[in-house]
């Protein structure tokens, strides 16, 4: 499975140790809680599921497809393609 990280940082700029809740709005959003430990603030980050969507990585860019396809050559097995993720190699 390919992903992409979804940065968070409060608006003091501290990124959250954990997080309370993942949610949907009405307004068709994705909705991230969690509680700021910096400035003791209740946080709330909202994105549009039409954004999300946007910012998925795609198939044909994913570690998968690069390293399956060098010149039209298989160029790797599966335990290599497990190693590179192990060391987070990533798919953007």
């Amino acid at each position: 499975m390919n992903y992409r990280h979804l940065s968070l940082c409060c608006q003091c700029g501290a990124v959250p140790e954990s997080i309370d809740e993942v949610g949907f709005s009405d307004q068709h959003e994705l909705v991230v809680h969690w509680w700021c430990a910096e400035c003791k603030r209740v946080v709330y980050v909202a994105k549009q599921l039409s954004e999300c969507w946007r910012d998925c990585p795609r198939a044909d860019r994913s570690l998968d497809a690069a390293l399956t396809k060098l010149e039209g050559k298989a160029v790797y097995n599966e335990d290599d393609a497990s190693f590179l993720r192990s060391v987070g190699v990533s798919t953007s």
